[in-house]
């Protein structure tokens, strides 16, 4: 008898703890998102990789078959196969992701930042080395923190630390052209308003200046209708081989200004039929004359 109750007993305890295993709360798994914690600029791009685990079970790669969310849309998205793209506002956002099947959630963290300018390399660089009256063109490279490189020549600040041995034009046309003006040295520089990240080189002016020794005027020879203007222009030619366009230094005349008048600037205006002559006249460093003319034929 006293056996029998033992093996009811043992029957019961059996039969319980099935019973409550059987009303036990099922287990959630852990979902791991990677990478959980993310920095990206307006406009980038990263793919989360989902991974879902039971305890003592194994890990599934389950990327596909989760939904996800962002906290704020306007900070960042995320598409439904878990790429997240960065928005135009900055800020930090929560990426939830939701395992559906097993009411299991797991999250990444993201910081956006705006583009900016982190470093600037002038080119030519480090260093140049010009002569008296020559030019060279420099160009701005800023360095993103996206690591993306953009072109920032026409807006940035341009500075000559000693305008005595070189100037660095600010004009539109020629902006960021050095001209060496006297022996000695200058840093120049490019600056960034917005976070005054700064690129610099050093131009260093020595020697004497290449003399002018040739004008060349274009067009020519040119045949124009009556009543037509006509702009010229006059290349100078430098004992080093080095030219530059002088239009506005040189001194313009008309063989016949009954025929066609030419302004300072080289704008030549027909009066007449016929042929004529515009010359553009200047002087080289010993002040010696230079010319360089065109033929024309008014029509």
């Amino acid at each position: 008898m006293r056996r029998s109750f033992q093996l009811v007993v043992v029957v019961l305890s059996v039969v319980i703890g099935l019973v409550l295993a059987s009303c036990a709360e099922p287990q959630k798994p852990a979902i791991d998102v990677t990478p959980g914690t993310i920095t990206l600029v307006s406009g980038q791009t990263v793919q989360l990789a989902v991974t879902r685990r039971f305890a003592g079970g194994p890990v599934e790669h389950v990327s596909e078959r989760v939904t996800y969310s962002s906290s704020n849309r306007n900070v960042a998205t995320v598409s439904s196969t878990g790429v997240v793209t960065a928005g135009g506002e900055p800020g930090s956002v929560v990426l939830r992701v939701t395992d559906l099947a097993n009411d299991a959630t797991g999250t990444a963290t993201l910081t956006v930042a705006l583009p900016r300018i982190e470093a600037i390399d002038i080119v030519p660089s480090p260093a140049v080395v010009l002569r008296p009256g020559a030019s060279v063109r420099f160009t701005a490279n800023a360095r993103m923190n996206d690591g993306a490189t953009r072109d920032v020549t026409s807006q940035v600040l341009w500075a000559s630390s000693n305008v005595a041995a070189a100037t660095v034009s600010l004009t539109p046309t020629d902006i960021g052209l050095v001209t060496a003006i006297a022996s000695g040295e200058t840093t120049i520089t490019a600056t960034d308003s917005a976070t005054l990240v700064q690129g610099r080189t050093i131009v260093f002016v020595s020697g004497e200046a290449a003399q002018l020794t040739a004008l060349v005027v274009t067009p020519n020879p040119i045949t124009v209708t009556l009543g037509e203007k006509v702009q010229f222009t006059a290349r100078g030619v430098f004992g080093d081989g080095s030219t530059k366009d002088v239009t506005n230094d040189v001194t313009w005349t008309s063989s016949d200004d009954a025929l066609l008048t030419i302004d300072a600037s080289g704008l030549a205006t027909t009066v007449a039929a016929g042929d004529v002559t515009v010359t553009a006249a200047g002087t080289n460093a010993s002040g010696a004359p230079v010319r360089g003319s065109a033929a024309v034929t008014v029509q």
